[in-house]
């Protein structure tokens, strides 16, 4: 081959490489940095000396400022919502909304003065993710029942003659993902979504399913005087056989039923600023799952993940490489891999895209109250804290964080990447947090 032709391939080459996101392998022994020799210290030395990690940070310059590890696959545990989020703003855009649709076999609409609804009601669930009352930062179910029974009294209704059916075939049957451990199916962390689902309260004796929003539902109704006809009291006696059969008959098509009305969701925005500040994994399975629907070939697990992965083609990212394995959209199985110089591939390439906004505005800061960042750097400067946005992500022995340190100069050039992952962490977390709060300070310090 001439030597014209060498260097034609190797600028495609080079081309290439640039395009997918990925730099050439960055070279450690030309990095520096103050950050570099505190990495390489407790790379040596102390509760990390004996553990598996990475940490890889750059500047959008193109200046590596620390490099340890970086193609070293690790588990993310809640560091994969970043991407999880990431896919969703890219391929859905961040006005994306879910709908839960009010509908009714009643032939007709009740005309004054009547103003009983002659017929069932069903609510069709869109995927909504935030219906419940588990956490604080969930809408309460009067903020929730008032908006659906908004619907109701929009179209004239004051009385339900029928049942209250609650759909939630939006979505296929729920099914646990078959690697998460039998104790994260027995909390909240590991509530499968289904298209209509209530989070309700921990210790809650109703199960997370259509028929519990329903059923919740019915009971605020009944509370605030829009009773119902029906002889079934699901508020009542719940448990009682026969009381919660508030599913729709199969046999009548939804296609065929009179629509009263929807209800939004918060926007797609806003979905993954709680997904990403409270380290939500319904919300993120929630998204993984819509991906596989509306962009893939079905919403089980390997479709979804398959559209996750083609979702992230507009930052050069699709191909399969040896620097990812996606299992889940939530970090919780143990089963997923990022590399450090992937996050850092990845996080660029969103800093870079027309979601960019909408995705730095999801990611707490340092210390921020409120948020898995809590206790992060609390004590440092509000000006130091502000410049540093990034997700958390922890699970037995493992403790990531990735993200964006703002410059302090304000030139967007000396934005910093960067990803720290640890794995297999046998020292307590009273001694592995501090480190990784000293080695992200000094990145801090690097701009």
């Amino acid at each position: 081959m001439g030597l014209a032709k060498r260097i034609m391939l190797l600028a495609i080459l080079l081309s290439a490489a640039s395009l997918s996101g990925f730099a050439l392998q960055p070279d450690r022994s030309r990095t520096t940095t103050a950050t570099q020799r505190l990495a390489e210290q407790a790379d040596a030395d102390g509760p990390l000396s004996g553990s598996v990690w990475g940490f890889l940070a750059v500047n959008l310059r193109g200046d590596t400022l620390v490099c340890l590890n970086p193609q070293r696959r690790l588990v993310p545990a809640s560091n994969l919502k970043l991407i999880t989020t990431g896919a969703a703003l890219l391929s859905l855009g961040e006005d994306f909304r879910y709908s839960t649709t009010f509908a009714t076999d009643a032939p007709s609409l009740p005309a004054a003065p009547d103003s009983t609804l002659h017929g069932n009601l069903y609510i069709i669930g869109g995927g909504d993710p935030l219906l419940g009352e588990l956490f604080p930062y969930l809408p309460s179910p009067d903020e929730t029942f008032g908006r659906w029974s908004k619907v109701l009294s929009d179209n004239g209704i004051r009385r339900i003659e029928g049942d209250i059916l609650g759909d939630g075939s939006w979505f296929s049957e729920p099914q646990p993902h078959p690697d998460w451990n039998v104790e994260d199916l027995r909390t909240r962390d590991g509530v499968v979504p289904a298209g209509l689902t209530w989070r309700g309260k921990m210790g809650d004796s109703l199960p997370d399913s259509p028929s519990t929003a329903a059923l919740h539902f019915r009971e605020w109704l009944l509370q605030n005087g829009i009773a119902s006809d029906s002889g079934r009291d699901y508020a009542a006696h719940p448990s009682e056989p026969g009381a919660t059969l508030d599913t729709p008959d199969p046999s009548i098509p939804l296609d065929s039923l009179l629509i009263l009305g929807t209800v939004p969701s918060l926007p797609l925005r806003e979905l993954v600023r709680i997904a990403n500040c409270q380290s939500d994994n319904f919300i993120a399975e929630t998204l993984l799952k819509t991906l596989g629907k509306l962009r893939g070939d079905g919403d089980d697990y390997p479709s979804s993940i398959a559209a996750l992965r083609k979702s992230l083609a507009p930052i050069g990212l699709m191909a399969a490489s040896g620097q990812m394995r996606f299992a889940d959209g939530s970090g919780l199985s143990r089963k997923n891999y990022v590399s450090p110089e992937f996050m850092v591939s990845f996080l660029k390439g969103m800093y870079r895209s027309r979601a960019r906004k909408a995705f730095m505005a999801s990611l707490p800061f340092a210390g921020e109250p409120k948020t898995t960042l809590e206790n992060r750097l609390p004590k440092r400067s509000w000006a130091l804290r502000h410049r540093i946005l990034m997700k958390s992500g922890s699970m037995n022995g493992v403790r990531c964080f990735s993200g964006y340190i703002l410059p302090s100069s304000g030139r967007a050039e000396e934005t910093i990447v960067f990803s720290l992952l640890t794995n297999n962490a046998v020292a307590s977390s009273s001694q592995v947090y501090p480190l990784l709060d000293s080695l992200i300070e000094s990145l801090a310090g690097e701009n």
